[in-house]
């Protein structure tokens, strides 16, 4: 469980004992800080830990995992700001990646928040349009009929081969960007929640019947609580690709956001601001991942999902 306070330590050591190189007058700041936060973070999980059981498994579970973090970290250090192995700009330093942040703070927070608000448009859109279409095709065979040959078409087609169709056809690019967000989270639900409703057990929909229930209270009340497990299914698939919808947008058309302020870093060869955008697209999407699998976790008690994070 102390493992990772020893590879925090030789980390610390190391930056400190060995000079900076390239460049050579440069000065750390905050990656030796970063790693003293670090320090007291662990110490205070491992001391936490001590009275609290689950904590513990868990700290001792990834102690190799956070070590080994924290070691190929300061590799970088070494293979970049201590001895010049890997030039910049291309490959920036701990240290210079982590300044970018607190530098740069207010550009970040601006381009998060129009990041959060393009992804949070797209995934109600496709939420909504991707639950009503999947309920329409799993319970009508009309609508089955009519939809299936949309659903087989649109479907499959990766977002970046929709992003010149969509920039041509929408009349802004953050209408674009909302689209191709969108169509990543309808096509998943759409599939996952009609195959799901038409694998209703038959028997609990003619029980529902003989006991004079409508069509919509078996719709909503059996076929939809049975396709619970899938719903989750098509949410995790579907959020996962409107990531690489959304950086693909921002990247190619919006004026904002921090897939269009990667491109722009990278334009001007700031390489360690696109390092440090990537670090918050990832902590992001880690996070809303998470959230949704608590959700799951809670609305689904009696029964474990076939995918687990």
């Amino acid at each position: 469980m102390l493992l990772p306070v020893g590879a925090i330590c030789i980390a610390y050591g190391v930056t400190g004992a060995l000079p900076n190189v390239y460049p050579a007058d440069y000065v750390e700041g905050y990656y030796p800080l970063f790693l003293l936060v670090m320090l007291g973070v662990y110490l205070a999980v491992t001391a936490t830990a001590c009275f609290v059981p689950k904590l513990r498994r868990y700290a001792v579970h990834y102690a190799y995992l956070v070590a080994a973090v924290f070691l190929l970290v300061e590799l970088l250090d070494v293979l970049t700001l201590k001895t010049g192995c890997l030039l910049l700009p291309f490959a920036p330093s701990p240290d210079r990646i982590l300044e970018a942040v607190p530098k740069n703070i207010e550009a970040y927070a601006t381009n998060l928040a129009a990041s959060m608000m393009l992804l949070a448009e797209g995934v109600v859109i496709g939420l909504v349009t991707g639950f009503a279409t999947g309920l329409l095709m799993g319970w009508s065979k009309i609508a089955n009929y009519w939809f299936a040959p949309l659903l087989k078409v649109i479907g499959p087609v990766p977002s970046a081969a929709w992003l010149p169709i969509a920039v041509v056809l929408m009349p802004s690019a953050h209408l674009a960007g909302v689209f191709l967000i969108s169509v990543a989270i309808w096509f998943p639900l759409s599939l996952m929640l009609s195959s799901a409703i038409r694998s209703t057990d038959k028997r609990k929909i003619e029980a529902a019947r003989v006991m004079g229930a409508s069509e919509p209270y078996i719709l909503f009340h059996v076929a939809l609580p049975a396709a619970v497990p899938d719903i989750f299914t098509a949410l995790f698939m579907g959020l996962s690709s409107s990531f690489g919808a959304l950086i693909i947008s921002e990247q190619l058309g919006v004026k904002a956001g921090l897939g269009w302020y990667i491109n722009w870093a990278s334009q001007w060869g700031e390489y360690y601001k696109v390092f440090a955008s990537v670090g918050i697209f990832i902590i992001i999407f880690y996070l809303l991942i998470n959230v949704l699998f608590k959700a799951r976790d809670r609305v689904m008690t009696w029964q474990k999902s076939v995918v687990r994070w």
